[in-house]
């Protein structure tokens, strides 16, 4: 079951032995519990940074889109090969495909490639025209803006238009100050099901931590633990082991041929 940021503020402070919603919407001023060591602000804060560390170690946060299109190319005298800027979310790519525009069970899966490899491929021919295209680099970095703005370059470049298909990485939303935006406190936590407890065991770790209660030590331990468990288990979301079967027919033409 999804949890709120008031459930996961409730759980920190059951850890601290602070009360459980000192700033909830009717808790006022003048009417308790009151907190006594950690602000909503705070344990928010904790958080969020708990959620990001996650999905930057994990990985766990695998998003699918298919809002980059690609019109048709004409080569053009005097300019670059056409850059396509990608989602803002984007921190990490894992694959890339390519869906003409009408087409019926037609998908290319384009090879990670990177401007030093490609080199070898494209020479000087950056702008080479095609049906579709095979490979991609990137350009900029994830948060880039202007001259470091995060894109895509494919190659060939296809002269028909299409859809990118993107499986990337992403961090996980922010979650506001609920003390200052109380419906804060009914957003998601945004990471894997069954996991959001390790959201909870890293602020508890830095609330023990900013008290100078040496037990932060072991609860990062613990911490540092369940992220190792977690990538080991949710690295693949199937126990199965991978295989590929086949018939005399279709036998992969890289399994019978090789250079002589």
């Amino acid at each position: 079951m999804p949890q709120t940021l008031n459930d996961a503020i409730y759980r920190v402070r059951a850890n601290v032995n602070e009360p459980a919603y000192p700033t909830a919407p009717g808790s006022t001023s003048t009417s308790g519990p009151f907190p006594r060591f950690y602000s909503d602000t705070e344990l928010t804060s904790w958080i969020n940074t708990g959620l990001r560390d996650v999905s930057r170690r994990a990985e766990d946060l695998l998003t699918f889109d298919t809002t980059v299109q690609v019109q048709a190319y004409t080569p053009l005298a005097g300019q670059s090969a056409p850059t396509y800027p990608l989602p803002t979310d984007v921190i990490r790519i894992q694959r890339i495909e390519f869906i003409p525009f009408g087409a019926i069970n037609q998908t290319y899966p384009l090879v990670a490639s990177n401007q030093q490899q490609m080199d070898q491929i494209w020479g000087t021919y950056q702008q080479n025209p095609a049906s579709y295209p095979q490979f991609w680099v990137t350009r900029g970095y994830p948060g880039g803006t202007g001259r470091n703005l995060f894109s895509l370059q494919i190659y060939p470049v296809p002269s028909q238009g299409g859809t990118l298909q993107l499986f990337y990485y992403r961090m996980p939303t922010r979650i506001g100050d609920p003390v200052a935006d109380p419906t804060q406190y009914q957003v998601t936590l945004d990471i894997v099901e069954g996991w959001d407890d390790l959201a909870v065991d890293y602020a508890t770790y830095k609330a023990f931590q900013k008290a100078r209660d040496d037990s932060w030590r072991d609860l990062r331990a613990d911490y540092g633990e369940k992220v190792e468990q977690m990538i080991n288990v949710t690295r693949a979301f199937t126990d199965q082991p991978s295989y590929f079967s086949f018939g005399t027919r279709f036998m992969p033409s890289w399994l019978t041929e090789w250079d002589s």
